[in-house]
């Protein structure tokens, strides 16, 4: 009886997170929350990574559980930055690691692995997973980055 319980169950689409296995539904949600993320507040970024980090730390104001809506904005947070960083603004690889450090817990909560989790947002996987570890493995000090810039080199 049991045994057919649990077969008619797992035919119904039995949530994943019961049966012990990852959503199939979750990179999609991440997905959709990381391009909001980047419709709201990427822009800002390219002027200013004080609010581009304001804008994300809104949006996850209204986010207190670890989801994946979460998920997709502290993610999106660390791609945005990343990709600032690499283009040489000032303050972005401060916030990229910000966000590392916030969407490891967020992915840790949620047993999204880098490979799906990097999936969620178009790019080159291999490259953005070494620059995770790397940063991992020695995360640079954070700089001030709201000194002024007078063109000159200090």
């Amino acid at each position: 009886m049991l045994r057919h319980l649990l077969a008619f169950l797992l035919a119904l689409g039995l949530p994943a997170a019961i049966a012990g296995a990852p959503d199939p539904a979750l990179p999609g949600r991440i997905a959709e929350a990381a391009l909001d993320a980047q419709g709201r507040c990427y822009r800002l970024i390219h002027h200013d990574t004080h609010a581009y980090e304001a804008c994300l730390t809104g949006l996850l104001a209204e986010e207190k559980k670890a989801g994946p809506r979460r998920l997709g904005i502290e993610y999106f947070g660390f791609v945005g930055a990343l990709n600032s960083a690499r283009l040489g603004m000032r303050g972005a690889q401060d916030t990229a690691l910000a966000f590392l450090q916030r969407f490891r817990a967020t992915q840790k909560k949620l047993r999204i692995d880098d490979a799906s989790l990097c999936a969620t947002v178009p790019g080159d996987c291999e490259v953005r997973i070494a620059r995770m570890k790397l940063m991992e493995k020695s995360p640079p000090a954070r700089q001030p980055h709201d000194l002024p810039d007078d063109g000159h080199r200090h």
